[in-house]
């Protein structure tokens, strides 16, 4: 089982970002990596960004935040370039999950460097913070930077990194970005940069993000399926934070999963668990009891039950729960998004 990290010790900064990403469940294989809900869902968002900030600070949230937008560009425009291999249009990229408008054309100076200019206009960040934390001193669109660096570094081959220069989350009028090439960056010395660049493995997402099905970083089988997409035949716990994902394959497995997961102490972190009955059949019997046992040993936690994923073979089953435990929601992500903003309500009333 997967709990909160804590937030690092300082001989604990230099461990490896795609490491800390998997322990908090950005792996590539996750939900929340093949997913665009984060770039739609504000309110997913928000709840995100207070875990996070809770667990890691300031720094290390704002480099996990980078990273994962950074994962998500790569893919997008590795799917991009896969699919028009002739020519990639750059005046409205409307492919993306992030809408990103140009202000300044892009250039290429003496030195043959490539710089561009441009807003999120939607500032979806920064709106997603200020409803959960409040006004920032700085720049704050850590995961928008991170897509764009990762959208335009590969649709236009270049080692190129998105930094904010203006953040409506700072009162400014808008979310402004600049792009220039990692060395031009270097070469300004600039320390925040600086750290980003040492800090950020963009080289190894690059290749995870050329190459789906991903490998684990435990060096087991990918859970995602064909094109980078999760893949819901495999029956894995997933915990991020506060929030689970239980399979319920057969039976057995479901309780006794609950059961183990019950003895271990750090159950009382997770506030909300998303039960995936999988499409599959659930009879009115047998496997309607078991399920209800799955959700009062879930209740006996303190946390919420969602279930997602009813075949209308099981309809008739689900009637016959009780009504109390009953939060349904249509598809996974959704259900995700909705166990976070759950999660989040729950940490305001304590």
């Amino acid at each position: 089982m997967r709990h909160p990290p804590k937030p690092p010790t300082e001989p604990e900064r230099g461990r490896d970002p795609l490491e800390m990403l998997t322990a908090l469940g950005f792996g590539p294989d996750t939900v929340l990596m093949n997913d665009p809900k984060l770039f739609v869902d504000g309110r997913f968002l928000a709840s995100l960004l207070v875990e996070l900030q809770d667990e890691l600070g300031p720094r290390d949230a704002s480099l996990a935040l980078f990273q994962i937008g950074l994962l998500h560009g790569l893919r997008d425009a590795a799917r991009v370039c896969e699919e028009h291999d002739d020519e990639v249009g750059s005046d409205a990229p409307d492919t993306t999950a992030l809408v990103m408008h140009w202000t300044a054309g892009a250039c290429t100076d003496a030195d043959g460097a490539f710089s561009l200019e441009g807003t999120w206009p939607e500032r979806h960040e920064a709106v997603a913070r200020c409803s959960r934390l409040g006004a920032s001193d700085a720049p704050s669109c850590w995961m928008s930077a991170g897509y764009t660096t990762g959208w335009l570094s590969g649709t236009l081959n270049r080692a190129l990194v998105a930094r904010e220069v203006e953040c409506s989350a700072r009162g400014d009028e808008a979310c402004r970005f600049e792009v220039q090439e990692a060395g031009v960056w270097s070469a300004r010395g600039d320390g925040e940069m600086l750290r980003l660049l040492a800090d950020v493995p963009f080289e190894a997402f690059r290749k995870i993000a050329a190459a789906p099905p991903v490998e684990r970083f435990d060096g087991a089988p990918a859970a995602n399926g064909i094109d980078g997409q999760f893949d819901r035949s495999q029956p894995v716990v997933h915990i991020w934070g506060p929030v689970m994902v239980l399979p319920f394959t057969t039976l057995d497995e479901a309780l006794g999963t609950v059961d183990m997961l019950g003895r271990d102490p750090g159950i009382c972190e997770i506030r909300a668990v998303v039960v995936d009955l999988r499409e599959r059949p659930l009879d009115e019997g047998f496997g309607a009891a078991a399920l209800e046992q799955v959700l009062e040993t879930i209740e006996s936690w303190n946390a919420q039950s969602l279930i997602t994923g009813v075949s209308p073979a099981a309809e008739a089953a689900m009637e016959s729960l009780e009504a109390s435990h009953l939060v349904l929601r249509k598809d996974l992500s959704e259900a995700i998004a909705t166990a976070f903003q759950i999660a989040d309500a729950q940490k305001h009333q304590q």
